[in-house]
C-alpha cells in the first residue's frame, strides 16, 4: 500500500454544464484519483438562471459539501482540494476554506481566473484570511502567481501547474489545408466578451480590403442578441463565414485541423489560461489573441499577441494579411503540434509530482 496515499475531499464544479473551470476541475480530480482516494463533491448549480432560487440551491449544495468535511475529519491522512470561485461565488469559497481550516484539513486552492487578480477585492482578502497561511495555492502560470502576489500578498505555499497538463494532444496534419484562402476560426461560448463581434468585424474588414480570408465559428450562442448578430453576419458575408455550432470530441478536433489561424479576441475580465488555445496549438494552429491572463505565455512564439491597450482590429487585420501573403513562412503545423505534445507531457509530469507530495504538507 502506498504510504503517501491520502483521502482527499475534492469540492468543485463538475460537468455538466461544461465550461473551462468545470472541465479542468474534473480532469484534476481524475489525476488526484490516480494516487489518492478522492471523495468528489460536485457543487455545480442545479438552477441555471441567476436569481434567488439559484443562490438558495448553491447554498444548500455548499452546506452539504461542508458537512462531508466535518464527517471525514476523523481521518488521519486527509486533505481538501477546491477551485477558487469568482465574483459572489467567493462567499462559498470563503466558507469552505474556513470549515476546512477549522477541522484541520491541509488545503489546496486552485486559481482559474484573473478577475480578482486584476482588481483587488475585499471579499478575496477575507477569503485568504479565512483559509490562513497554510493553504497551498495552485496557479496556472508564473505571471499569474506574480500578479496575485502584487495584488494581495505572496502566498507562503504555492505551485504552478499549467492547464496544458489536461489538454491531450491529438494527431494533426503536417501541412496546412490546401485551400487557397487563409482559414481563420474561433471556438468558444460565442458572445461579446469572448470576441464574437471582433471576429465578425475582422472578417468584414478582410473582405473590404480584398483579402482571401474565410472564417468558421464554433460553440454555443446563448443570448438572442448574439444569435441575431451572427445570423446577420452570415447573410452579409455569405460563404466567407460558416457557423459549425457546438462541437465536441472528434468534431472539435476536425474544426481545429480545418483552419490555419485561431483568432481569440477575448475581452473577458476573468480570462486566465483558456483550454481552447492549447487545443488550437495541439492541432498546429497559429494564434492571434488579445493579451489577457496567461495567454502570452501560452502562445509563446506560435502566434501574435495584441496588447489590451491597443485596438484589436487593425493589428489582427495586419497579421492575417501578412500570414495570408506569406503562408510558407509560417511555422510548420507539425512543429507547433509537437511543441504542444512536449509541453503536455512535461506539465502532466510536473502536476503528478506536485500532487503526489500532498501528504508531506500539513
Amino acid at each position: 500500500m502506498n504510504p503517501n496515499r491520502r483521502f482527499i475531499v475534492a469540492i468543485g464544479q463538475i460537468p455538466p454544464p461544461t465550461d473551462g473551470l468545470a472541465y479542468i476541475t474534473s480532469e484534476y480530480v481524475k489525476l488526484l484519483a490516480e494516487d489518492h482516494d478522492v471523495k468528489v463533491l460536485n457543487i455545480s448549480p442545479r438552477v441555471s438562471k441567476r436569481g434567488l432560487a439559484y443562490h438558495l440551491s448553491r447554498t444548500a449544495i455548499v452546506l452539504r459539501a461542508s458537512l462531508h468535511l466535518v464527517l471525514n475529519s476523523w481521518r488521519g491522512n486527509r486533505a481538501c482540494y477546491m477551485p477558487c470561485q469568482s465574483d459572489f461565488g467567493l462567499v462559498y469559497t470563503l466558507y469552505l476554506l474556513a470549515v476546512a481550516r477549522l477541522f484541520g484539513y491541509p488545503t489546496y486552492l486552485h486559481h482559474h481566473n484573473f478577475g480578482y487578480i486584476n482588481e483587488r477585492r475585499p471579499l478575496m482578502v477575507a477569503t485568504l484570511r479565512a483559509g490562513g497561511s497554510e493553504v497551498v495555492h495552485i496557479f496556472l502560470c508564473d505571471h499569474m502567481r506574480t500578479c496575485f502576489g502584487q495584488t494581495y500578498w505572496k502566498p507562503e505555499r504555492s505551485l504552478v501547474v499549467s492547464n496544458a497538463a489536461f489538454v491531450s494532444p491529438h494527431a494533426s496534419r503536417a501541412s496546412f489545408p490546401t485551400s487557397e484562402s487563409l482559414r481563420i476560426g474561433l471556438l468558444s461560448n460565442l458572445n461579446r466578451e469572448k470576441g464574437l463581434y471582433l471576429f465578425l468585424d475582422l472578417l468584414r474588414a478582410a473582405r473590404d480590403h480584398g483579402l482571401n480570408i474565410h472564417g468558421t465559428l464554433a460553440g454555443p450562442v446563448r443570448k438572442p442578441d448574439d444569435r441575431r448578430a451572427l445570423e446577420a453576419a452570415q447573410k452579409e458575408l455569405g460563404d466567407r463565414l460558416q457557423y459549425a455550432g457546438p462541437l465536441y470530441g472528434d468534431e472539435k478536433n476536425r474544426f481545429y485541423e480545418s483552419i490555419d489561424v485561431f483568432v481569440f479576441p477575448t475581452i473577458y475580465a476573468n480570462e486566465a489560461q483558456p483550454t481552447v488555445l492549447y487545443e488550437a496549438l495541439a492541432a498546429g494552429n497559429v494564434v492571434i489573441a488579445y493579451e489577457r491572463g496567461c495567454v502570452a505565455s501560452q502562445v509563446g512564439r506560435n502566434g501574435i499577441i495584441i496588447p489590451p491597450s491597443e485596438p484589436f482590429l487593425p493589428a489582427a487585420l495586419a497579421s492575417v494579411r501578412n500570414l495570408g501573403a506569406s503562408r510558407e513562412s509560417m511555422a510548420p503545423r507539425a512543429s507547433i503540434a509537437r511543441q504542444m505534445t512536449d509541453m503536455h507531457i512535461a506539465e502532466r509530469t510536473k502536476a503528478r509530482a506536485a500532487l503526489s507530495a500532498l501528504p508531506s504538507i500539513s
